[in-house]
């Protein structure tokens, strides 16, 4: 197989002309391929993971984000319970980007899911909610002011995860305003509201910033901890070190002392009264473990807390091959009796602590799958295109975390949260296809090469599609199923790829090197 790939990197000879003249001088010349500077090659994403990024398309930039309601969103007037829209928002956007790291030499479908949705956050109806808990006088309504960590938590990681697997940096340069009911505007960039955050954490006795006031939740102090891990990775900063605190409080304080119990962790600490609430929630637990995972100092405590619940949730089966949990004898507040959502996040958690091919993830993801998948042709062409689980109020964050979970083994999402991607960000490219109707199954850049794989998204396209790559490094040859492949056309460093969609096609575009005698 080797010998074979090598003679086609030789035939790229024929059609590396700028390696021709940089030669000519120098007499003869041969075009040979770069050595490869890594592992293999990605599997990518599946047709469900494909099926699911298109429904949070749907949900997403596809829509109009002006309009008074957002189609396909719960959106409640109060904004205060477990369906409020900044989990949906949140765990839709968590479950984009994992998804997207599967194909990190494409990255236009997140920035557009992922910039919608950071913009839909700073939306007042997402968070005019805080004059029912904060009292702010004469100034202008601040979300981030006043603890807050179920918002704050959450923004600054989306808008951290849009500045990783992106490159584009508008809420750390330009920022945004909070916009308020008689136009008085508050002013923030994404460190400072990471310094909110750091702050609050700083103060805090705990460590544990509130969600609604004095009560300090264990799941919502997950995503604000992820922030600093994040922050730190794309500036170098140091503000994960407050961490630490948080993590002595949670690993010690709020974890219950009773053994025989289903919960591992109280659900809920009163800073004031300095009492843990006695709600226990396996759910709750899954939430908090899963989401911590990419932020804990190791995985000791997660993998502590999964032992724990295989062996003390309430759990059925079904078929007897299926397993769910029901619900905790004292129900939590984060996730109530909501089945579907109770069980999304032990994937999560599952999936990072055993792999990808646990037999408890196999057994939940199939229980979700019998009870609550769902297809959706939200086109009206007669074709199912989507796929979503759950009916209730919290199908968005449902499955945004089966999302993550499908796209995540072992230890990936923590190494998601701590690599930079400068150097990816400046290595070639899938820049553009006609989404939706193309879909992306796999890129990824593996020096000399950039390979990706490319199907059809609506059954109805016909013809031929254009795929755009950028930073194309020449001299180079493209290659398509792995035959030469000729009907592109360059400029600059800009390659334009013109194929049908008949079948899934394969594309190897190879930078090759030019070796000079003499």
């Amino acid at each position: 197989m080797e010998t074979l790939c090598r003679w086609w990197y030789c035939l790229a000879f024929c059609f590396a002309v700028h390696a021709l003249v940089l030669c000519a001088v120098a007499g003869e010349s041969q075009s040979l391929p770069i050595e490869s500077s890594t592992g293999g090659w990605q599997e990518g994403l599946s047709d469900r993971e494909l099926a699911i990024g298109r429904w949070f398309s749907q949900l997403t930039f596809m829509q109009d984000r002006s309009e008074l309601r957002w189609p396909g969103w719960h959106q409640s007037r109060e904004q205060l319970g477990v369906t409020s829209l900044r989990y949906q928002l949140a765990f839709a956007g968590y479950g984009c980007a994992a998804m997207a790291a599967k194909t990190p030499a494409y990255r236009d479908l997140v920035q557009r899911q992922l910039h919608d949705i950071c913009e839909r956050m700073i939306d007042r109806r997402v968070w005019d909610y805080v004059t029912v808990y904060w009292r702010y006088g004469d100034d202008t309504p601040d979300p981030c002011l006043y603890d807050n960590v179920m918002y704050t938590g959450h923004l600054t990681q989306l808008m951290c995860l849009y500045e990783l697997l992106t490159g584009d940096t508008r809420y750390s340069d330009e920022g945004w305003n909070f916009v308020w009911r008689d136009g008085r505007t508050v002013n923030y960039d994404l460190r400072q509201a990471i310094e909110r955050l750091h702050v609050q954490t700083e103060r805090s006795r705990s460590g544990g910033i509130a969600c609604e006031p004095d009560l300090v939740f264990a799941a919502c102090n997950s995503h604000s901890a992820a922030s600093f891990v994040l922050y730190d990775t794309l500036y170098g900063t140091r503000y994960a070190e407050t961490n630490e605190k948080w993590f002595d409080w949670l690993s010690q304080r709020f974890r219950i002392d009773h053994a025989d119990t289903t919960g591992f962790f109280y659900v809920v600490y009163h800073q004031r009264a300095r009492l843990f609430v006695p709600f226990l929630d396996t759910a709750s637990d899954s939430w908090t473990l899963g989401w911590g995972y990419p932020w804990f100092p190791s995985p000791d405590l997660a993998q502590e807390g999964w032992k724990h619940m295989l062996e003390k949730a309430a759990w059925k089966t079904q078929d007897g091959e299926m397993r769910h949990i029901t619900s905790s004898p004292l129900i939590g507040c984060c996730t109530g009796d909501w089945q579907p959502i109770r069980n999304a996040f032990i994937p999560v958690l599952g999936v990072q602590v055993e792999g990808r091919h646990s037999d408890t993830v196999r057994q939940v993801f199939d229980w979700l799958e019998a009870n609550y998948g769902r297809e959706a042709d939200l086109n009206g062409d007669g074709h199912p295109e989507s796929y979503y689980y759950s009916d209730d109020g919290l199908r968005i964050a449902t499955t945004g975390n089966i999302a993550v979970a499908l796209a995540t083994d072992g230890d990936s999402l923590r190494h998601l949260f701590r690599t930079p991607r400068t150097r990816m960000l400046a290595e070639p490219t899938v820049a553009r296809v006609d989404y939706p109707n193309v879909y992306v199954r796999t890129a990824e850049y593996i020096a000399p090469t950039l390979r990706f794989t490319v199907l059809k998204g609506n059954p109805a396209f016909r013809g031929t599609t254009e795929i755009v790559c950028k930073q194309i490094p020449s001299p180079f040859t493209v290659l398509r199923n792995g035959q030469p492949f000729s009907d592109w056309s360059l400029n600059g460093t800009t390659l334009v790829i013109r194929t049908d969609l008949d079948r899934q096609h394969v594309f190897d575009v190879v930078h090759t090197a030019t070796k000079c005698p003499g």
